[in-house]
């Protein structure tokens, strides 16, 4: 099976469990260049056992699986655990709803203001979290993720929560303001949406847990996928290159930046920061 430089030959195989999405997920499968098979579900099994009959069907350490719920990522090994995009979680309401409004860091880096809501290229978009709040706040963000399964897991996020914004008017707003597109930051960023884009961010994966704890099982899931970012200095110069008149770069707060030119000024919180570039001709 062909394996995708990208993803690091971690994943080669596409299990659903899903006969009504068989289809979809077929075609998930044939982008990606992996394996597909299915899987009996009728019967009930303990996540365990359930596992076990997964890791028959792959040597890998995790593996695409499609249910009932969607498109997900699953670990096999060391642990069992699986990561989902998913806009419309008890995490991501509360976020939306509770997580400070304009008066998050987030907000005020990417220069949101009374009436003011950047048009947002979110160029590291990861399972869209980020993107996600921009989009509730007002900003209309393109999302671009360079790994194939990642931006797999974001497509089918926002199938999902699609058919769900059918009966709820608000998330359909939201949803309105997010576009997901192929291909990588670099092309995004010679492309002709850069000329509408007023806002360039970037949250280049953060150094893997052997200098730093990860407290959240998805992003170690993520980094385990992705790896680090090592070109994050290339593409904040690529960013930077660019006529847009923001780059924010989301970074833990003790971290040294990841570009030799000086931040126009930096925000702080308690875990991260953003450094805010500013192009004098367009701030």
């Amino acid at each position: 099976m062909l394996q995708l430089s990208n993803m690091n030959g971690l994943i080669d195989t596409l299990i659903c469990t899903d006969k009504a999405n068989k289809v979809l997920a077929e075609s998930y499968a044939k982008t990606l260049s992996v394996a597909f098979c299915e899987i009996d579900s009728s019967s009930e099994f303990s996540s365990k056992a359930f596992a076990k009959i997964l890791s028959e069907k792959t040597s890998k350490d995790c593996v695409l699986l499609m249910d009932e719920g969607g498109l997900h990522l699953q670990m096999l090994h060391p642990s069992v655990f699986k990561i989902q995009v998913n806009f419309v979680s008890s995490q991501m309401e509360y976020r939306r709803t509770k997580g400070g409004g304009r008066n998050q860091l987030i907000a005020k880096a990417v220069g949101i203001k009374p009436n003011v809501f950047p048009v947002v290229i979110d160029a590291t978009a990861g399972l869209g979290k980020d993107a996600f709040v921009l989009a509730s706040l007002g900003c209309h963000v393109t999302m671009a993720e360079r790994n194939p399964c990642v931006r797999t897991l974001l497509e089918d996020g926002l199938r999902r929560a699609n058919e769900l914004a059918e009966k709820n008017p608000e998330l359909k707003i939201i949803l309105e303001r997010l576009k997901l597109v192929s291909g990588d930051a670099k092309e995004l960023f010679e492309s002709q949406l850069i000329e509408s884009a007023e806002v360039i961010y970037l949250d280049p994966m953060f150094p893997h847990p052997e200098k730093r704890a990860l407290v959240k099982k998805d992003m170690q899931m993520l980094q385990f996928l992705v790896g680090e970012d090592e070109d994050a200095e290339c593409l904040l110069d690529s960013a930077l290159s660019t006529k847009v008149g923001r780059v924010v770069v989301k970074r833990p707060r003790t971290d040294e930046a990841i570009a030799s030119e000086q931040a126009s000024y930096v925000l702080e919180g308690k875990r991260n920061r953003y450094d805010i570039y500013l192009h004098s001709s367009k701030s």
